[in-house]
């Protein structure tokens, strides 16, 4: 799509109708005619998928999804990953620098703008995409034989673009993930390691590391360049929800606790978030706070598993009678979930209620004949 086409698809998404309606005018004041509205991330994710979009106008502040978090989403997405996306921001800190970067944004605007600006930000992205530099093409075409499994060709591509821009520690990180696809650790290290020396503010570079030393085992060098990434970009709440569990793993409760609430504060609508931490602090016997996970996920969003593992970790605690409500609330969303009855059941028989346990594991059976635990958890009661 080139800077002078006036037939592209744009979306604007803003929580304020009048910022919509202005951003609006502005594009038609220039020439754009095609243009699409949603009033939040959720919204335009689903627009984006369902109509097409060519080019996105995003707000970064919104309640259900924020911009960076459907920035994220998209670049996640093998259809919509190479979408334009421009960020609309009120003001812009050190920290959205990082964190816009990081998610790969190709341009942000601060309010309050004029149509002109508006229209040279929009030209100068789409020119970049467009007309892209040697470098730029070599290291797109190393991208795709990295994609297909043609490793070799990769470097040597990526070295080519190298020689081009030999200060890049963009094109070093590029080299190290391949010799790591390759199960070369030590020279992908190497490369890691050059990279961070050229750009220290390369977050990539030390969350690539971090993952190398889990890999490997060393939780200490994890750490170490995991909480550099996190230094420099603080809202990532992957990193910080990967950062609270190397403190579990280490004992130090405080400080996964710390990491934790920060990743949930920054993407609070994330069930599946809550759910991993929850999963985290379960697998390090807090089974308290594991649970207050658990409910946290479910109150975004119902799910039989996060029931299920929300029982065990009541159970665990020796709430048995709170499990069980837990285990209804389940039964209620999907009856015919095996799982649910054969938990609810043992959790009857850890209350000594004989009756309500073998109803439960008979209506697990109803549904698996071939449930082996559940027919052996029977078979001892039916003996007793």
């Amino acid at each position: 799509m080139s800077a002078a086409d006036k037939r592209m698809k744009l979306l604007i998404i803003d929580d304020m109708t009048n910022m919509r309606r202005t951003i609006r005018n502005m594009l038609r004041c220039i020439g754009y005619e095609y243009i699409s509205e949603a009033e939040n991330g959720d919204t335009a994710l689903k627009k984006m998928k369902s109509e097409g979009v060519d080019f996105v106008i995003c707000d970064w502040n919104m309640p259900v999804m924020s911009g960076i978090e459907l920035l994220r989403k998209v670049r996640d997405d093998e259809k919509l990953k190479d979408m334009p996306f421009l960020m609309v921001t009120a003001e812009i800190t050190e920290s959205q620098i990082v964190q816009a970067a990081e998610t790969e944004v190709d341009g942000y605007i601060i309010k309050p703008f004029v149509a002109k600006t508006l229209g040279e930000k929009i030209n100068s992205i789409l020119d970049k995409k467009a007309n892209p530099g040697e470098a730029d093409k070599a290291i797109t075409k190393a991208m795709k034989y990295y994609d297909g499994g043609m490793y070799k060709e990769a470097i040597s591509t990526y070295e080519d673009a190298l020689k081009m821009t030999p200060k890049s520690a963009r094109i070093r990180h590029a080299i190290g993930e391949v010799y790591e696809k390759m199960g070369m650790d030590d020279k992908a290290i190497a490369y890691y390691e050059e990279a961070y020396k050229i750009n220290p503010q390369y977050i990539k570079v030390h969350q690539s590391m971090g993952d190398m030393y889990l890999k490997k085992g060393d939780t200490d060098k994890a750490m170490e360049s995991i909480e550099r990434a996190a230094k420099i970009s603080p809202n990532n709440p992957q990193r910080q929800a990967q950062l609270g569990k190397i403190y579990l793993a280490k004992g130090e409760v405080e400080k996964a606790d710390k990491a934790f609430k920060t990743a949930v504060n920054v993407d609070p609508k994330n069930a599946e978030l809550r759910t991993d931490i929850g999963e985290a602090y379960l697998k390090s016997g807090h089974d308290e706070k594991a649970a207050e996970s658990f409910k946290g996920s479910l109150n975004v969003v119902e799910n039989i598993h996060v029931y299920n593992r929300l029982g065990i970790a009541l159970r665990r605690k020796g709430k048995h009678l709170e499990a069980i409500e837990e285990y209804k609330k389940a039964i209620r969303l999907d009856p015919k979930d095996e799982a649910v009855y054969y938990n609810m059941g043992r959790a009857y028989l850890e209350v000594k209620k004989k009756i309500e346990a073998v109803s439960a594991f008979k209506k697990a059976l109803e549904i698996d004949p071939n449930f082996k635990e559940c027919k052996e958890a029977l078979s001892g009661l039916e003996q007793t």
